[in-house]
């Protein structure tokens, strides 16, 4: 393949990073509400000796938890915020998950520049 063919494909391919960069970037500028923490449907027992949900696995509940210098704490969440509280939380992994979405794409465009570095050397003579 020929020199200039090569070099426009991974000016191409740099493109295509700096396109993903923004979407992602984009992502990160719209206002919404965050929760800290992974929400999680559970069932779970009352502490009543005599309750019924000793012999049949628990109420439900809903939970919040999160890492708190060091220690896992947990919320339960209130039946009329279940809603809310799961969309803040899954909003709140999605940008976690785009943060390494991000390192991944810088690590992708370091390699390209490498690239495109090597296709510009010329040598002295």
């Amino acid at each position: 393949m020929p020199q200039a063919t090569i070099f426009k494909n991974t000016l191409k391919k740099l493109s295509q990073i700096n396109q993903q960069h923004s979407r992602l970037l984009d992502f990160f500028s719209k206002q919404e509400s965050l929760i800290a923490g992974s929400y999680a449907e559970t069932s779970i027992p009352c502490g009543k000796p005599t309750c019924h949900c000793h012999r049949h696995g628990g109420h439900f509940a809903t939970r919040l938890a999160r890492w708190v210098n060091g220690k896992l704490r947990t919320q339960i969440i209130r039946i009329d915020d279940r809603e809310w509280v799961a969309k803040a939380s899954a909003l709140y992994k999605a940008h976690k998950t785009a943060i390494k979405d991000i390192q991944k794409l810088h690590a992708r465009e370091i390699e390209v520049l490498k690239q495109v570095i090597k296709l510009k050397i010329i040598d002295y003579e």
